[in-house]
């Protein structure tokens, strides 16, 4: 799947964008209404990592992804290490 059609299918499972209402706002509202706002995060942040991927690839490096606690993680592009490098190269 494409970056851009899973921004449309965010679209379609919050289309009142809930992701934009503040913080407060968003802990009020209904459970299933919490839901959709999380399906859009979800597909938002996926839609973006496949963005990010593509650029890795087309870069020719790797991604490096550290967790950093359950919720958040850090990224770096790094060279491709070498037993990687040749799997690459095989596709």
């Amino acid at each position: 799947m494409t970056p851009e059609y899973l921004e449309k299918l965010a679209d379609i499972i919050d289309p009142d964008h809930l992701w934009k209402l503040s913080g407060i706002e968003q802990m009020a509202l209904p459970k299933h209404r919490r839901q959709q706002l999380d399906a859009g995060i979800a597909l938002r942040r996926h839609a973006t990592h496949v963005r990010e991927l593509r650029n890795v690839l087309a870069a020719r490096k790797s991604l490096l992804i550290t967790p950093l606690s359950s919720n958040s993680s850090t990224r770096k592009l790094v060279d491709t290490p070498e037993d990687h490098a040749k799997l690459r190269k095989s596709r």
